[in-house]
This record gives structure tokens, C-alpha cells and sequence, in this order.
């Protein structure tokens, strides 16, 4: 599979847009309907954190999205511009807590932890967030 660029603006529409994309691109990466799912479960939860935390309601920027899939690894690519945050530095949620403040939100990193077997992050020229996330995909015979 070749790597493939999406770009997209700020507007919550485009969460199933970039699903699409990413859903796409693991399919043709060979990737296992339970491989695909955590990785479509993932991506939502980045995709709806970049544009409702990282970049709001600023309909003129957006993010980027790159695919790419190597060694049976398959890598999505998040970069958008805004200030330094690191979700690897979130600390662990303890589930036990969480629900029992009757919390509804903010299950989003943890989920990504979960489903995904790698997750990186740098933060370019002082402006630039990038995220990356890796599946290794497993073979279903």
C-alpha cells in the first residue's frame, strides 16, 4: 500500500470522512475486521480530539492524516498546528473512579491505549502536533 495524505478542516462532518479514509487504507493493508475496528474506534477518538481540543472551532485550519502499512505494521499519521499537547503524558485513567463520578467524558486516551499497540508523539518547529499510531496487524487464517 502506497502512503496516502487527507486533509481536512476543523468541522466535526469530517470525523466519518477521515474514517472512511482510515478504514479504506487498513482494508487494503490486509488488515482483520477486528484489527480495523480498534484502529476506526482510535482514529475517531484522535480525530474528534484534534478538532474539538486542538483546533476548535477554526474552520480555516485543519489536520492532516497519512497511511501507511510496513512489516505488518500499519501506521496513521495525525499532524495539526496549535499549541504542545502530549497525550502520552496524560496520566492513567482509573476506571473504577471515572465511572463512579458518573464521568462521561475523557475515556478518549485511554481508549487509544487499549486498541492500539503503539503511540508516539513530537511536537514539530514549535507548532506542529504529530501523533502517530501503530496496529500490528494480526493474520487471521
Amino acid at each position: 500500500m502506497k502512503e496516502e495524505r487527507l486533509f481536512l478542516t476543523s468541522d466535526l462532518v469530517n470525523l466519518s470522512k477521515a474514517r472512511d479514509f482510515i478504514s479504506k487504507k487498513a482494508k487494503e493493508s490486509g488488515a482483520s475486521e477486528s484489527d480495523i475496528t480498534k484502529i476506526e474506534i482510535s482514529c475517531d477518538e484522535w480525530s474528534a480530539n484534534v478538532i474539538e481540543h486542538g483546533l476548535g472551532n477554526k474552520m480555516d485550519k485543519g489536520f492532516t492524516i497519512d497511511c501507511m502499512c510496513e512489516d505488518n505494521k500499519f501506521t496513521v499519521i495525525y499532524e495539526h498546528p496549535g499549541a504542545r499537547f502530549n497525550p502520552i503524558d496524560m496520566d492513567e485513567v482509573n476506571l473504577g473512579e471515572h465511572f463512579s463520578e458518573l464521568k462521561e467524558r475523557g475515556l478518549g486516551i485511554y481508549i487509544m491505549r487499549e486498541m492500539m499497540d503503539e503511540i508516539h508523539y513530537e511536537y514539530i518547529d514549535n507548532k506542529i502536533n504529530k501523533i502517530t499510531l501503530v496496529k500490528n496487524l494480526k493474520n487471521e487464517d
